[in-house]
């Protein structure tokens, strides 16, 4: 196939994939059907479940018949929500270099481009391919997809090239989460009787605690990363009183916490806090880890091998991406077209000159990354 008629078949691809709504909290089963066709021929394992709210989901799990690759590339297929977005979000438009709609750098594109890429190879030479969903909402689908996958324990690759927006470059390692969500409970009652209990007075000094232990963070260098940027780790704080006016006491008040630290930070005492913290203010406290960092050594062997096939420097980042739990299995790294500086924003676009010049990448990432392995 000639690079134009590639080109252009990436791109009807892509255009397919975003008119298809795919936000978090509906169900992703009209995606996975079309990319499910996508790989007509493939063996396709199929992880079904039902999220929390009731909804269905599906990821998959495909490989070439008679093959065991030793590399899977890997991408979420949901999307965040349309929140504030002007034009219409599941219709791709072209505007000079860049194409628009929802989820077209994160990380429909990435799919796109690598799905076109593999197609064109070998069949010896083809990676395995693994699409989830939920990632944008706590990564359910990605859990379920490497608790529960037959193909994954039958071929167990070696490697995961996780597809997310880094304008192509290589990185080798990010930040992963705690989430932390605390309860405080009161007596909803018209404010004016004096005879309810406020939720927000049990919760604002646990929010103190929080305060300083964000500052903390912040300025006290020896709990720094210098590798990334920013290098304090993030502790970042919502309050939640379920829309509440200001007549009412309110009944329910929940703070929801999310802690980013690298693979060089303990994150233990900081959860020991929050835990005493919660405690001593009589709030009710749920802890949600993610799996470890994902940071692979600069001179990794994959690290040193991706940076000979596509140039430049591997880097860190601040982003979180589900190789945190590919990497449970086999080491990760993440490359993929498209800005994050434009993913979950309104204004989401991906540069099609640099799209087009990702499938080439990824098809010379899967024919030449297993020589590292």
């Amino acid at each position: 196939m000639s690079v134009e008629r590639e080109s252009a078949a990436a791109l009807d691809l892509l255009k397919r994939m975003i008119g298809i709504d795919s936000r978090s909290f509906v169900s992703n089963l009209p995606i996975a059907e079309l990319m499910e066709a996508e790989l007509a021929g493939w063996q396709v394992e199929r992880i079904d479940y039902v999220d929390p709210a009731g909804v269905k989901k599906r990821n998959l799990v495909a490989v070439e018949p008679g093959q065991r690759p030793r590399i899977a590339f890997a991408g979420h297929l949901d999307t965040v929500s349309d929140t504030d977005w002007q034009r219409r979000p599941f219709e791709a438009v072209l505007e000079g270099d860049n194409l628009h709609g929802l989820g077209a750098c994160d990380m429909k594109g990435p799919i796109a481009a690598f799905v076109t890429a593999i197609k064109a190879l070998a069949p010896s030479q083809r990676p395995m391919i693994v699409l989830t969903a939920d990632e944008e909402i706590g990564k359910q689908g990605v859990r379920e997809t490497v608790a529960r996958s037959a193909l994954l324990k039958e071929i167990r690759p070696a490697c995961f090239l996780v597809a997310e927006p880094t304008v192509n470059g290589i990185v080798r390692g990010h930040r992963v989460d705690v989430q932390f969500v605390a309860h405080a409970k009161g007596i909803q009652a018209h404010s004016s009787t004096g005879k309810g209990l406020n939720a927000n007075i049990a919760l604002i000094p646990f929010l103190a605690d929080m305060r300083a232990l964000y500052f903390r963070l912040r300025e006290d260098p020896s709990l720094h990363d210098p590798q990334y940027d920013p290098p304090f780790c993030d502790l970042n704080l919502v309050v939640d009183n379920y829309g509440a006016f200001n007549n009412v006491t309110v009944g329910l008040a929940t703070a929801r916490i999310k802690f980013r630290y690298s693979k060089r930070f303990d994150p233990s005492w900081v959860i020991a806090e929050v835990t005493e913290s919660a405690r001593r203010h009589g709030l009710e406290l749920s802890v949600k880890p993610e799996a470890p960092p994902p940071e692979l050594a600069a001179d990794h062997p994959l690290v040193a091998r991706a940076e000979a096939i596509l140039g430049g420097r591997a880097e860190v980042a601040g982003i979180g991406t589900e190789a945190s739990e590919y990497s449970r299995l086999a080491p990760a790294i993440v490359c993929g077209p498209g800005d994050v500086a434009y993913a979950h924003r309104p204004i989401e676009h991906i540069n099609v000159p640099q799209f087009v010049a990702s499938i080439d990448n990824f098809r010379r990432l899967a024919r030449e990354l297993p020589e590292a392995l």
